[in-house]
This record gives C-alpha cells, structure tokens and sequence, in this order.
C-alpha cells in the first residue's frame, strides 16, 4: 500500500495568538476554525495547517479524542512557490521587518527560502524542483482564450472565471476561423479546436468539446451535437430531431428518456503542456422546450433532481450544475 496525499500538517506553539496572526495576516491563510489557547485550523489549497498549543495535545485522553501529541522545539512546514514568487515573498518579508533566515540554491535544482514564524517553527518557500516536480501551473491573473464562437458558453466561462482575475476573449471575438472538427471522441475535437485557436493567437487557449447523449438513442447525438443543428446552428430543429427520433424509439417516460450533457475541457498552453478535465450533468428530456435561458437543448434537459429545464435556469443557478461547471470547478482546483 501507499499513502495518498497529505491532509495536514502540524506545528507547535505555546502562544497560538501571536503564531495565529503571522499564518493569517503575514502568510494569508484562511483561518477555518479555532479554540483560542488550544489550537487554530488554517486552510491551504487542499490541506489543512494546524497549529496546536504543545501542552494541551499532551493531556489529550479518552476514546473520542486524538491520541495525546505535542512538540518541543522547532518544527518545519513547506510552501510551494516559484522562483518569481520567492523573489515576492523576500520582499514581502523585508517589508515587514521579518528576517529571511536562509536562501539556498540546491544543487539538484531548485530554490529554497526560509524564515521563522513567532513560534520559533521553520517556514521554507520552495520550488518544486527540490522534489523533482514539475512546474506548478496557474491561470490566475492570465489572459486566456475561450475556442468557441458561441456567445452564451463564452459568458458562461465568463462569469466562473473572472471572481479569479482571469481575462477572458474569446476566438469568435478575435474572428478566428472556425476548424474542422475531424475526431470521433470529445477529447480529440477539444484538442482540435485548442491547437487552432492557440497557433492563431499565442494565448493559452481553453477549448470545451460539449454534447447531448441520449440513452435511448446510443448516446447519439454526442460528438455530433452541434451537428444536428445544422450550419445555421438551428437549435429548435435539433431539438425536434431528437424529440421525433425518442418519439420513433417509443421513449416516452422521463426514465426512458434519460440523457446525460458531457463536456470536456482541454487548456492547452503555448509550450504545448495541456490538462484535461472532464464534467457531466445527468437529467432527463422533455417536451415542448421550455424556458429562454441558456443555449443549445437547454429547453429540453432536466437535471436530476430538479422540475425545470436548463432553459427555465438562471445563469447563477445553472452555473452551479452544469456540466460545463463541473469541469471547470476541477480546473480552478487544479490551475486557480
């Protein structure tokens, strides 16, 4: 067996007050919860830092409570950060009267810079490279490019990413052509439409391969979504194509019309690093369309657990359970 990733960690500190406010207001961490004299919780990305009172963690006993622990003495907590970030955090530090105990440059590679939190703990900013990893990615603060040409996905995109100082254009707003979308899988037509978007622009480019798959109709219209529509992308005509095409396999049960929406995003960067993530919406169809919200065969699709349509959606509302959000809400874990 393995150990998958590391939750927390934990250092030691007999005034958690002072330690506290250097990991809040110095560091600026998310305190998430605290008992003042016993311990503080700080959230960093998907670990937790914990700082708890040496003496208190020591009488620690009885069966609904961690075993007793504590420390005496310096403890050490790593932060991943990139060389320009280091170069931000030395002057960052220096402003605030905090003396950067050490900067080594390790001979495998990679830098590290250290300093000391109240407690007397070791606090290292490091670049991944000590470990052998790869460089750490972000979009944050990054003007990127959405590949489509479709108004309402690229509003979509819009509103997720610019809480997180993302500037977004897109390839319809820059007149880019439109490729060919040659592949059979959404994955392989999303990397068609990133490469051409990204050679036209030198942006790092986000393309999203989208599609309807119905059960009754073998997942069809799938890659072929859009197609269905026709060149003048007549959304009514798709959606009473696949209505007479559920009528004709006799689905008329909203279990029998089960239908999922699938989308797959692919960012794709200049130096031709890519990262893929994948979202699904479940529901059912119905009929007649309704609601004016949304694009596509948003009229027609339930999600599961709601009595509306898409279409019925408000973007906020939507934007919580779409497909197209759920991939990206693994995006901006991974990339903001």
């Amino acid at each position: 067996m393995r150990a998958g990733p590391v939750l927390e960690t934990v250092l030691y500190a007999d005034d958690l007050a002072v330690t506290k406010e250097f990991y809040g207001t110095v560091l600026g961490l998310a305190l998430e919860k605290e008992v003042p004299g016993r311990f503080a919780f700080f959230r960093c990305g998907e670990q937790m830092l914990l700082l708890f009172n040496p003496i208190v963690t020591k009488k620690q006993s009885g069966p609904e409570s961690p075993p007793a622990h504590g420390a005496r003495g310096p403890g050490h907590v790593c932060f991943r950060a990139t060389r320009a970030e280091l170069d931000q955090w030395k002057g960052h530090f220096s402003q605030r009267g905090i003396a950067v105990e050490r900067v080594i440059d390790w001979p495998d590679g990679g830098r590290s810079l250290y300093v000391r939190d109240p407690a007397g703990n070791s606090v290292e900013f490091a670049e991944g490279a000590i470990w052998g990893f790869t460089e750490e990615r972000s979009l944050r603060g990054e003007k990127i490019l959405i590949a489509t040409h479709n108004k309402g996905k690229l509003e979509e995109f819009r509103e997720i990413l610019a809480p997180h100082g993302v500037d977004v254009t897109s390839a319809g707003e820059l007149n880019l052509a439109e490729p060919a979308e040659t592949e059979n899988t959404f994955e392989g037509n999303a990397r068609i439409k990133a490469k051409a978007a990204m050679d036209a622009s030198n942006l790092i480019t986000i393309a999203d391969d989208s599609g309807l798959c119905v059960d009754a109709l073998g997942g069809a219209p799938g890659v072929y979504t859009a197609d269905w529509a026709g060149p003048s992308r007549d959304w009514m005509m798709a959606m009473r194509t696949v209505e007479e095409k559920l009528q004709a396999a006799g689905a008329v049960s909203p279990e029998q019309r089960g239908a999922t929406f699938n989308c797959t995003l692919l960012v794709l960067w200049p130096d031709g690093h890519e990262r893929i993530y994948v979202g699904q919406a479940p529901g059912h169809l119905s009929w007649p369309p309704k609601g004016h919200f949304g694009h596509g065969y948003d009229p027609v699709f339930v999600p599961e657990g709601f009595d509306i349509s898409f279409g019925q959606m408000p973007n906020e509302q939507k934007n919580k359970i779409s497909h197209r959000a759920r991939a990206l809400e693994k995006l901006l874990k991974d990339l903001l």
